[in-house]
């Protein structure tokens, strides 16, 4: 009888212990969210300053500054069409390291050789914040000749020399995507590719390229003065900012996938999901604020996304299948 009766004080005491240490985990994990963070966050952008990226930074920036009460800076790391600041962030140590990035954070893992990381597991997806508009346009020099995008994939093939396209980068998310959806247009074209994207916009004012695929905030100045003309909107409804540009379905009858452009927040492998959590509840609740949120929607032409870390990751994964199926089919290999 003592000996059952000593057992179940062992199991009492078990139970006990146990359920000290999960109370003891719980709140070493909420003082953890409480603390993060203890320096200075930096906010990574794989791409150059100028761009709809470098702007939605420096917007967020004082906002989050001012929830965490350290600095918050925003770098720019360009390169190999995203690698050099996607790597940058992966191999970040000091756990206030973000990177604000888009589809090509995560393409080269199906793009380029000799990748040192992987994206799909060497990331940790935070919160996706605004998923972008995207439209083909073209100049005013080539709209002379061509003042619809049916126009322009005709004039594309009118001499067999083709078209040039603004590009990127072989694998950045605007080439890619015009190659997917080229594969319904059959427009004759070549992409000359810039470093950043104001080089790309400037050689399109220039004629140097005949069209682009790009955010309109990037490109809206021009269309006033008819530098550059949009001819469509990559999207399954016209865009309110644009309601006489039509949609590719109207344009031409695409029927197609469509790529879509957003960005969002990350962290590297390893960051304590209290952190995590911190941050997407931190996102979420600037945005929540709607002067910020319509400021940021109209400057930047965009959406803000509802997300967290979860939603963001399966979206991920799902959105890769379908590009991973793409490239097979249109036969893109790593380079």
């Amino acid at each position: 009888m003592t000996a059952i009766k000593n057992l179940s004080s062992r199991r009492d005491w078990l139970k006990a212990g146990c359920a000290t240490l999960a109370l003891g985990l719980a709140a070493g994990a909420a003082q953890a969210q409480q603390d993060w963070p203890t320096r200075p966050v930096r906010i990574v952008l794989a791409i150059a300053a100028g761009s709809s990226g470098d702007t939605l930074a420096r917007m967020v920036a004082p906002k989050l500054e001012a929830r965490w009460k350290q600095p918050v800076i925003v770098e720019n790391k360009p390169g190999a069409s995203g690698v050099v600041g996607t790597e940058h962030v992966v191999r970040a140590t000091d756990g206030h390291t973000l990177l604000l990035g888009t589809q090509s954070s995560i393409l080269p893992k199906y793009t380029q050789k000799g990748l040192r990381f992987d994206p799909l597991t060497d990331l940790v997806p935070v919160r996706k914040v605004l998923n972008y508009e995207l439209v083909i346009a073209t100049n005013g020099e080539t709209a002379k000749q061509a003042r619809t995008l049916k126009d322009l994939i005709a004039l594309s093939k009118k001499d067999g020399k083709g078209l040039f396209l603004a590009g990127l980068g072989p694998v950045s998310v605007f080439n890619l995507s015009y190659a997917i959806l080229n594969q319904q247009l059959g427009m004759q074209y070549s992409a000359v590719n810039y470093s950043n994207v104001n080089d790309a916009n400037l050689s399109l004012t220039r004629n140097d390229t005949q069209f682009i695929v790009n955010n309109p905030a990037s490109i809206r100045p021009h269309f006033a003065t008819g530098a550059i003309v949009p001819l469509a909107a990559i999207s399954t409804q016209r865009y309110a900012g644009l309601p006489d540009v039509p949609t590719l379905a109207e344009a031409v009858g695409y029927t197609g996938y469509l790529p879509l452009l957003w960005t969002g927040f990350f962290v590297p492998k390893g960051t304590p999901a209290a952190v995590v959590d911190r941050i997407n509840r931190d996102v979420q609740a600037v945005f929540a604020e709607e002067e910020f949120r319509k400021q940021v929607e109209a400057k930047l032409t965009a959406t803000v996304a509802a997300s967290s870390p979860e939603t963001f990751a399966k979206e991920i994964r799902e959105e890769t299948a379908i590009w991973q199926d793409l490239f097979k089919t249109l036969n893109i290999q790593p380079e």
